[in-house]
């Protein structure tokens, strides 16, 4: 028990390693795991946590894993329908339409649901909410921990991490249900690794789910910021098109980061120049980008502002120069923030990056 416990933890680290070094354009088997694994971090599906623990334990260490497995397999069955509808919706709306759409839906939805992660905007975010159906609460253990899982597989759905955007958008533009249902099932399986790693954690006595919770607030925090500006760029991608990426410069300028710290392998493996052809449209892009990025950081910080404004006379005068303090120094980095934004997305990348990884299409008049 103690040796699959290891195998689990040690398949997460590398799993949410591979995630943060690899480039995830680069859509395969170990994303559709990787992305999984991430999962666990969202408050959307964090409470599946105080499910299946306490559902595991108390009945032996092989009953125990057995039910904690069992949910695991019902929770990836659910996600890979998931996978074969949005392969299905792909095939109908046809390769570039179901590209653009997707890049549009899940980058919007991504923005927004990033705010609402800051407080920023009130939605309720589609979590499990307590109660299940009378007809899994009657079912024996087994059963009971299956359906479980078919149920609440649904959760954290509308608010996944962006890689799992990238994921769907993948599928979609394929458009085939096959690779649709199995890349969506190993996703499950990567959601339901840490959830069978904790259970066994509590089936052998160690409760790890008070760590969990004592960070939710700063994993909240991190989520919500990672959405709002990935959510914000993968819009951008089906807003303004493929060729807007890479007319942006942000394309040679990715590519070209990624040789230098990865390696070429992570690159795109064969040599190429990009031919870019000039519009206006596009180029207002780059603006639109550095408006959705730097509108959550202005917001934040008004928003904060009012609510040390707002704080009750009774407060301590510690707590509330505390918080002025640290309201300061974000309001410093989102000026940076800002400033750098503007300058790389309006100057450094279409302006110095994309000549250099990039070249014009010949005019009539050229020699």
């Amino acid at each position: 028990m103690v040796f699959l416990a290891f195998i689990l933890f040690s398949a997460f680290l590398a799993g949410m390693f591979w995630l943060s070094t690899a480039p995830t354009e680069a859509v395969s088997l170990m994303l559709s795991y990787a992305a999984g694994l991430s999962m666990i971090f969202l408050p959307c599906t964090l409470p599946l946590v105080f499910i299946v623990v306490p559902l595991s334990m108390g009945h032996g260490y092989k009953k125990g894993l057995a039910i904690a497995a069992l949910f695991g397999l019902g929770l990836s069955i659910t996600l890979s329908f998931y996978g074969v509808a949005i392969a299905l919706l792909g095939g109908w709306l046809g390769l570039t339409r179901a590209t653009e759409w997707m890049f549009m839906l899940a980058g919007g939805a991504a923005f927004i649901f990033g705010l609402a992660e800051l407080k920023l905007l009130k939605i309720r975010m589609p979590a499990y909410g307590g109660r299940t159906p009378k007809f899994i609460e009657e079912q024996g253990d087994y059963l009971k921990a299956f359906f479980l899982g078919l149920f609440l597989g649904n959760a954290g759905v509308g608010c996944p991490n962006p890689a799992f955007y990238v994921l769907l958008t993948y599928i979609a533009t394929v458009g085939d249900v096959f690779q649709g249902w199995y890349l969506a099932f190993i996703h499950g399986i990567g959601r339901a690794t840490p959830l069978l790693f904790l259970s066994i954690l509590g089936i052998l006595g160690v409760n790890a789910t008070q760590s969990i919770v004592k960070r939710k607030l700063a994993v909240e925090k991190f989520i919500g910021w990672a959405l709002a500006y990935i959510g914000a760029f993968i819009f951008m991608n089906g807003a303004f098109g493929h060729d807007w990426y890479v007319q942006s410069g942000i394309h040679g300028a990715w590519e070209k980061v990624v040789e230098i710290t990865l390696g070429a392998k992570f690159g795109e493996i064969i040599e190429h120049t990009h031919v870019v052809k000039q519009s206006g449209f596009m180029t207002f892009g780059n603006y639109v980008l550095v408006f959705l990025f730097t509108v959550p950081l202005i917001w934040y910080f008004f928003k904060r502002r009012k609510e040390i404004a707002s704080l009750p006379p009774e407060t301590p005068p510690e707590t509330v120069a505390a918080e002025k303090d640290r309201l300061r120094r974000f309001g410093v980095i989102a000026f940076i923030v800002i400033l750098l934004s503007f300058f790389a997305f309006t100057q450094l990348f279409p302006k110095i990056v994309l000549p250099l990884v990039t070249k014009e299409p010949h005019s009539n008049n050229s020699r």
